[in-house]
């Protein structure tokens, strides 16, 4: 690992009648990104001194909303893109860090009224975010009604009470009720590959929940479904107008995915293999054959600094492929 070089390649496209322009000297980068968590996040560390910010007025430089691309790797060939969306946040001083956001930005921003009959999850989401393609399952969602609301609050209200996660693949708007289904695979080996790691296999208690799930009838009566595990950890769902059949779909979902096999915690990697939230860890282990078998990659945090580049990724349930 040490005989290759690493680069990053920073990018901000023309905005605010300000022109484009890039760099490729940072003292670190940190990104995070996860199908459990709305926005995906980046913050850059940049020395004072970088030459290039000479070339741009000091005081039109990094705004609120501004655009950005952030691309680092090994080698002197194209490098991956890593991240893509809008500053957050700017922190002046030494050093001056950048905050970002990717798309998500721009869904906690503005307000929509929502009030259907009959809608899925679909029509939800391209109703609240018209300008982005959509990718989710067919849930039905019975009627709802959003008054003058953000659509991160929407979002955050599907995730609350039907357990839903909603997050952003570039420009793509995805939701899932479980696992972020993806089929790209990649393979390490534990005592080659890894820095680092804390894993542990979920226990058989943890696999136990009962689902209270609760739904407001057009009458004013609430539909009452437990489905379950009368000793496992209660979860509780609310959500109006569904019948009791899509009741015992979505809580019967959250119970099955419950038991799915996996690891609680974390294993460090260096920058290669290359890994992103959604992909799929083949995981072999010389020693510990218990830690063998493929896995869903829950989240992955990286860091590009002077002690090189590092990648922690969150592991969740078995792949079952």
């Amino acid at each position: 690992m040490s005989t290759l070089a690493m680069a990053a390649d920073i990018f901000f496209p023309e905005s605010r009648g300000r022109r484009a322009f890039g760099f490729k000297r940072v003292s670190a980068i940190h990104t995070e990104k996860s199908w459990k968590e709305f926005a995906g996040i980046a913050e850059l560390t940049l020395p004072r001194n970088v030459s290039d910010f000479k070339r741009v007025e000091s005081d039109n430089l990094f705004q609120l909303g501004d655009p950005i691309t952030i691309k680092f790797g090994y080698g002197t060939g194209e490098l991956p893109t890593e991240f893509v969306g809008y500053i957050s946040d700017v922190a002046d001083g030494v050093p001056y860090v950048l905050k970002c956001e990717d798309e998500m930005f721009k869904l906690k921003r503005g307000s929509v009224t929502v009030s259907k009959k009959g809608i899925n999850l679909k029509q939800l989401l391209e109703t609240i975010a018209p300008d982005y393609q959509v990718e989710c399952p067919d849930i039905p969602l019975g009627t709802v009604r959003y008054t003058e609301k953000a659509p991160i609050a929407i979002l955050e209200n599907l995730k609350k009470e039907l357990g839903i996660y909603t997050y952003f693949v570039d420009k793509v708007l995805h939701s899932v009720d479980g696992n972020s289904q993806g089929d790209e695979t990649i393979k390490i080996l534990l005592e080659k590959n890894a820095v680092s790691e804390n894993l542990n296999r979920k226990s058989v208690a943890d696999e136990k929940v009962l689902v209270k799930f609760k739904s407001l009838q057009r009458t004013g009566k609430y539909l009452t479904v437990e489905i379950g595990d009368k000793n496992g950890t209660v979860q509780v769902r609310n959500w109006p107008y569904l019948t009791k059949a899509e009741i015992e779909v979505r809580a019967k979902r959250i119970v099955e995915l419950q038991k799915k096999k996996g690891f609680d915690g974390t294993v460090e990697l260096f920058g290669i293999p290359r890994a992103e939230q959604g992909m799929i860890l083949d995981l072999a282990s010389i020693f510990y054959k218990n830690m063998t078998g493929k896995f869903y990659i829950d989240k992955v945090v990286k860091d590009f600094d002077k002690g090189g580049i590092r990648q922690q990724l969150t592991l969740g349930n078995k792949a079952e492929i």
